[in-house]
């Protein structure tokens, strides 16, 4: 995963940004890292379990064959639900 954050492409905005790189296997695999401004590990998990929820409900548009890390800033939580999954598939959007 270091080469993931070493060699990488860059999508999105914040408060969610997308680093992708080719690992050449037969699936994706996915990272969820929420970053410094999340105070307490209560925000930090609800972060990744809003993450692997959006996951799980668009993982058929996800192409296959890439790494992924999620990188969330704390007002990607506080965003209305909605909000959140415009802006994933915002950043999906710009998938190479």
């Amino acid at each position: 995963m270091q080469e993931l954050f070493r060699q990488n492409r860059k999508m999105g905005k914040p408060p969610l940004r997308w680093l992708v790189r080719k690992n050449g296997l037969p699936f994706a695999s996915f990272l969820f890292c929420p970053d410094k401004t999340h105070k307490t590990a209560v925000l930090r998990n609800r972060s990744k379990r809003i993450l692997r929820e959006l996951v799980r409900k668009y993982n058929s548009v996800m192409p296959v064959g890439y790494d992924c890390a999620l990188l969330v800033q704390v007002g990607f939580a506080k965003l209305s639900k909605e909000d959140r999954e415009v802006l994933f598939l915002s950043a999906l959007k710009q998938f190479p």
